[in-house]
């Protein structure tokens, strides 16, 4: 693909909103809960929804005024759209909300098909049911704060992260830490997995990305040194040339070849390194910092940055084909699901991009608290807000 004949889309679609508590709202007696349609630079249209019901706690119609439709509704669904300027959204409230599982600011988690993992504001590391949300370990060791923690691919190991500037990895039926990873000279703000998990992959506010062994915890490269905070990273195979190593790997090497190491700082790039090679592959500029990243399939990846904007990005013309400007609250985490990506942002909003149509769906309950993490098991999605909830969403695709 010649890379001088990529043009970014820009995507500026009308903004449909919510109520965050509409599916308790409605189902009182004649309750209402407020809508609004915000088109970019243009000011606000407000409506409401007023529940009409033909019977004690069974939900009959809702009425919408201004302009907005309701197309269909459920007790945790109800699809809105609005005829000028047209636009249409389905929004979903939670199935569960776990309430016991932390009391403040829940920062990262991760879940797989059985339990959770996830840390809040106060430094409680804590693995649960993801069924029940009933508590099994609280993982103790970290000195300071905790950035990051998520499952390796077995779902039965731990890896956290954070200010103690300690990589941390656990038994999770145990709660036991066999392996402590140091070296880095501030604090870890994210980590990710190579392969198996042989290998990971750190980086932190002293602008290193490190790779590691996990079996003799020891540094095996540092794959690049930035000036200032890297914020987060993501590993995968790509389709593209990741460069060739000068020197023969590392015999604890295990699983890179072949694949991507993606990096987003606070000073606003994108940055590519072969994991094998250590060499850069690209480097894209942009305005605002970049607070994360995922990959997408083997020749493109997403990321958000703090002025609002998502970005999906082609590798191989080392150039963004989309970028979406819908918000301009900042995008604090994403993670791909089926073909697009749902982010998270900084005024409390969960909203899905779908890459190849007009889809959009929104997830409700945090209200204006900041969406940190979200995770997808495959079957639900789960997300971590500032009120120190994580919600559990059941979304069929």
């Amino acid at each position: 693909m010649d890379v001088d004949s990529v043009t970014p889309t820009i995507v500026k679609r009308p903004l449909l909103s919510i109520q965050c508590d509409w599916d308790e709202a409605l189902r009182e007696k004649d309750g209402t809960a407020w809508i609004s349609c915000k088109e970019y630079g243009k000011n606000s249209i407000h409506g409401k929804l007023t529940s009409v019901k033909s019977s004690e706690n069974v939900l009959h119609t809702i009425q919408a005024s201004d302009g907005f439709r309701v197309e269909n509704v459920t007790t945790v669904s109800l699809c809105l759209s609005h005829e000028d300027p047209n636009c249409r959204c389905e929004f979903f409230a939670p199935n569960k909300i776990f309430s016991r599982i932390h009391q403040k600011s829940v920062v990262s988690l991760d879940v797989t098909a059985e339990l959770g993992v996830s840390v809040c504001s106060e430094n409680k590391l804590l693995i649960w049911n993801a069924a029940t949300g009933t508590v099994l370990r609280n993982l103790e060791g970290h000195v300071w704060d905790v950035y990051h923690c998520s499952f390796f691919p077995s779902g039965i190991v731990v890896l956290s992260a954070g200010a103690d500037m300690q990589t941390k990895i656990w038994a999770a039926d145990t709660g036991q830490c066999p392996r402590t990873l140091t070296g880095h000279t501030e604090a870890v703000t994210d980590a990710a997995v190579v392969d198996r998990g042989k290998n990971i992959v750190t980086v932190s506010k002293d602008g290193s990305a490190r790779l590691w062994d996990c079996g003799t915890a020891s540094c095996l490269h540092v794959l690049t040194k930035e000036n200032g905070n890297i914020n987060c990273c993501a590993v995968a195979p790509v389709d593209i040339d990741v460069g060739v190593p000068e020197n023969h790997p590392n015999e604890k090497e295990i699983g890179t070849e072949g694949k991507l190491l993606l990096l987003g700082s606070e000073s606003g790039f994108l940055k590519g390194v072969g994991l094998q090679s250590h060499q850069q592959i690209f480097k894209h500029q942009c305005e605002s910092a970049v607070n994360c990243c995922c990959f997408i399939s083997s020749s493109s990846v997403a990321f958000g940055t703090q002025d609002g904007k998502v970005w999906l990005f082609d590798l191989r013309a080392r150039q963004p084909v989309t970028i979406w400007e819908e918000s301009t609250s900042p995008v604090l985490c994403l993670i791909p699901v089926k073909n697009g990506v749902f982010c998270g942002r900084g005024d409390g909003t969960c909203s899905y991009i779908a890459f190849l149509s007009d889809k959009c769906i929104q997830l409700t309950g945090p209200g204006f608290d900041p969406v940190y993490c979200m995770s997808y098991n495959g079957s639900s999605i789960y997300t971590g807000c500032r009120d120190g909830l994580i919600r559990k969403y059941d979304i069929k695709f």
